[in-house]
């Protein structure tokens, strides 16, 4: 009981919850200041404190706000590049899952495809801020997803959406000159982890999943690049944690599973990235920071080493003076060089495994 308790610590404080903020997403006002606008609308028993229904309808405010204030304007955009927002590429429910395209108006086509998956926790942020947005200037396409997150279904649901997406990516090739073969996907924190995932889960089954109406074509991706993700739920994989007090780690996880680690084991090996790896894998960049506290770089260690186990290639950078969030010139600078390397020839020896139809 102990040890599966420090475990479900141990697994990314931080990815985690700060009210009404991600870590992505940090912005005046400051937090205190947010938390309180939060109370003051949503707190409708005056207790100071947020309901779970108060606070889905605050996060919801929270994300319109931001993304109405950090949606890239026509003007923002990189010269010659167009962007294409909103377009659904599923229905859940009766929700759209809409994803954003950036593409070069002057590039010869196929172009091949950049996936960003954004992190918060898988509780948090949306798709629009897009760090592969620059890369379309070099001839890609970037394609920005949203995906279901905690507070409407718990995993696998994550996973399904993201493979949804691919999919659809794949079935609407032709239609925006995507090259259908040459699929990247690149996240960080919770998107690392689905972007890992995406990689590691080629064929299994419980994790395609039927969302969408693109289920003939496949949901592989020929790169990942995986920014400070987590890579393992898995008990065995972690005997302690320096850091036990902080418990919004353990919260978050246990949102993501559906309820606590010790009644889910199944599903946390499920959800592990490091659980699927087989040598038919795509190539892996990892890269994670040294201080990192909140996801710790063991996480990209254990991936690393299953991957270059079974033979796949992976690159693994671990960078000395960088935290969570290794969003800084020099990670992107080994994410363009990665997806060169495996994404501008036309196929990639073994990377593509499967039919990509």
């Amino acid at each position: 009981m102990i040890r599966l308790r420090a475990l479900a610590i141990a697994l990314l404080p931080a990815m985690l919850w700060i009210p009404l903020v991600s870590a992505q997403e940090a912005a005046p006002p400051g937090r205190e200041a947010l938390r309180q606008r939060a109370l003051k609308e949503f707190d409708k028993d005056g207790d100071g404190r947020l309901s779970p229904k108060g606070r889905r309808e605050a996060l919801r405010a929270y994300r319109e706000r931001q993304g109405a204030r950090s949606r890239p304007a026509e003007e923002t955009l990189p010269k010659g590049t167009k962007a294409l927002r909103n377009i659904e590429y599923a229905r859940v429910d009766g929700k759209p899952l809409l994803l954003d395209i950036y593409l070069p108006k002057d590039a010869p086509r196929p172009l091949p495809v950049i996936v960003w998956i954004h992190g918060g926790g898988w509780q948090a942020g949306d798709k629009n801020r897009c760090p592969a947005v620059p890369f379309v200037s070099q001839g890609y396409a970037a394609v920005s997803i949203n995906y279901r997150l905690t507070d409407e279904a718990p995993f696998p649901a994550q996973i399904h959406d993201c493979k949804a997406a691919i999919r659809w990516v794949r079935a609407h090739a032709k239609e925006y000159g995507f090259a259908a073969d040459r699929i990247g996907a690149w996240g960080a924190s919770a998107g690392g982890h689905l972007a890992a995932l995406l990689g590691t889960s080629g064929g299994v089954k419980d994790l395609e999943g039927n969302v969408g109406d693109n289920e003939t074509y496949s949901s592989r991706v020929q790169a990942v690049c995986d920014f400070c993700g987590p890579s393992s739920f898995r008990e065995e994989d972690f005997e302690s944690d320096p850091w036990a007090e902080q418990q919004e780690g353990a919260k978050a996880v246990v949102k993501l599973l559906g309820g606590p680690l010790r009644e889910h084991r199944e599903m946390a090996v499920l959800a592990s990235p490091v659980a699927h790896v087989s040598r038919d894998d795509p190539p892996f960049l990892i890269v994670h920071g040294a201080k990192d506290t909140l996801v710790r770089p063991k996480h990209a260690e254990l991936l690393a080493a299953a991957l270059q186990k079974a033979g796949v290639e992976v690159t693994l950078k671990i960078l000395p003076d960088a935290g969570h969030g290794v969003g800084r010139p020099e990670a992107h600078k080994l994410a363009a060089e990665f997806f060169d390397r495996h994404l501008k020839a036309p196929t990639h020896g073994g990377a593509v495994t499967r039919p990509a139809r």
